[in-house]
This record gives structure tokens, C-alpha cells and sequence, in this order.
């Protein structure tokens, strides 16, 4: 039976991980101007070369350090399944601004344990700014230890909200989706619907709540809950109607939120 990494395991693991990431994020910023499309996946949706060099050099280096763990990456086959510890890599989250040279992209880093996120590195290569997280030894940007303080109620929130898109939803789906983002503009100070650009950044307080109507995403997401628990919020799928949708907020705001979904 293998045993939960105790939080010195974590700590060494993020200070191993940490430049690694840094480096993956540079691989991405020196192809910036000179992006290789690998495939389609579909119309919109796309692979560039270099995300399949960055997750092979993740796949690498944490492979070498922790052979006998599973990897799960964004664009290669995953590798032993049956492990407790699964490193999640999505390497570089936000293709479609990526490759229309916006600079709303990051590299992600999870390691899971039984499919619990444990620890997470998010970094965002054109800030500079590095989010990392492990269980029970709080968040971090950039070595500065972050903790949400704010008190801001659901009537004065700033909602971020990912639909996740519409095509291959039926029509009650929809019709759901759509009543559940009236209800939250009516009841929240704004909605932002950024498709996760801005999720991370509840760690800091620039928005107060992330909704993933779109369902699981298990490497984009797995990362950012990790960091967004040990910054002191609560990050949880609820069983709706449709599938387990994410909600990622401080209380009380969070059970308004999942009140909503839940009707």
C-alpha cells in the first residue's frame, strides 16, 4: 500500500520542480515568435511542436526522479496507471492565446495521489510569476507565501466563469448552463468569462470565485486546485444535473455558488 508523501517529500519536490517549470516556461516564450503547429484536434482546438518538447522534458525530469510514479500528460500517451501518484502536465495551458500571440499561457505541473491533487506548480513565463502549492504547506507566488484574507460577499464578488464550450451539448444542457449564468450575473457584482485565464489569480484576490460549467479537466485544473485550497479556498466538484462541475471560491460565497448549480 503506498503512503501519502509526508510535507518534507513535497517541499523537496517543489524546490526540484520549481526551476524545472521555470525552464519549460522559458522553452515556451524563446518558440513564441516562430510556433510550429504539430496537429488539429479539432477546428479551433491545437497542438503546437513545442508543447510536445516541453512535455517530453517534463516527462524526463520527473520520471528520473520518480520512475515508479504515472505521468499523465496533455499530449502523450499516459504512462503506469495503476499508480497511487500521478503527475498531471498540461505544458502549455492556453494554446489558442499562445499561438495567436497573447500572453495568456502557463505552464502546469500536479502531482495526484488516489486522484487528489497534493501539489501543483502553475507558472505564467510571461509575468514571471510562479504559483506552487503542496497539502498542508500553504501557496506561494513566487516564494512569497499568499493566503485570501478578504471578506467580499457574494453581492460584490467578480465571478470567473469557464462554459467550456457549447458544441456536442444537447439542448437541456444548454438551457441549463444558461440559467445558471443569469442567475449568478443577477446575484454577483460582475462575471468574467476568461476560459481560466483568470482562475489562478484567486490566490491573489483579483477575482473571487472560478465556475467550470464545462466539466473535468483533469490537467488544466488539477494544478490550480491544489494552489487555490492552500491559499484558503475551497476548490470542489458538485454532482449536478449535467456531471461534476467545478467550484473554486472562499466561504460563504462558495455554497451560494454550489446552491445555485444545485437547483
Amino acid at each position: 500500500m503506498e503512503k501519502e508523501p509526508t510535507k518534507e517529500f513535497l517541499k523537496n519536490a517543489i524546490a526540484y520542480l520549481s526551476p524545472i517549470t521555470k525552464q519549460a516556461g522559458k522553452m515556451a516564450l524563446d518558440n513564441w515568435d516562430k510556433i510550429e503547429i504539430e496537429k488539429y484536434k479539432d477546428e479551433r482546438d491545437l497542438t503546437t511542436k513545442i508543447e510536445i518538447e516541453i512535455e517530453n522534458f517534463l516527462k524526463e525530469k520527473i520520471l528520473s526522479k520518480w520512475p515508479e510514479h504515472g505521468f499523465w500528460g496533455e499530449e502523450s500517451e499516459r504512462i503506469n496507471s495503476a499508480s497511487a501518484f500521478q503527475w498531471l502536465i498540461d505544458p502549455v495551458d492556453g494554446t489558442k492565446y499562445y499561438v495567436a500571440h497573447a500572453p495568456f499561457f502557463y505552464v502546469h505541473v500536479a502531482m495526484l495521489f488516489k486522484d487528489e491533487p497534493i501539489l501543483g506548480l502553475v507558472y505564467n513565463p510571461v509575468s514571471g510569476q510562479l504559483f506552487c502549492a503542496s497539502k498542508g504547506n500553504g501557496a506561494y507566488l513566487n516564494n512569497k507565501k499568499i493566503l485570501l484574507k478578504s471578506k467580499i460577499p457574494f453581492a460584490r464578488a467578480i465571478i470567473d466563469i469557464d462554459s467550456g464550450g457549447v458544441p456536442g451539448r444537447g439542448a437541456k444542457e444548454i438551457e441549463w448552463m444558461l440559467g445558471k449564468l443569469c442567475e449568478i450575473m443577477k446575484k454577483s457584482y460582475r462575471v468574467r468569462m476568461t476560459s481560466g485565464i483568470l482562475n489562478i489569480y484567486i490566490a491573489t484576490g483579483a477575482c473571487d470565485a472560478y465556475i467550470d460549467l464545462g466539466g473535468p479537466k483533469p490537467q488544466d485544473l488539477a494544478a490550480r486546485i491544489i494552489i487555490m485550497r492552500e491559499a484558503g479556498c475551497k476548490a470542489e466538484y458538485v454532482k449536478t444535473h449535467f456531471g461534476k462541475r467545478l467550484i473554486a471560491s472562499r466561504e460563504p460565497i462558495f455554497s451560494e455558488l454550489k446552491e445555485i448549480l444545485l437547483k
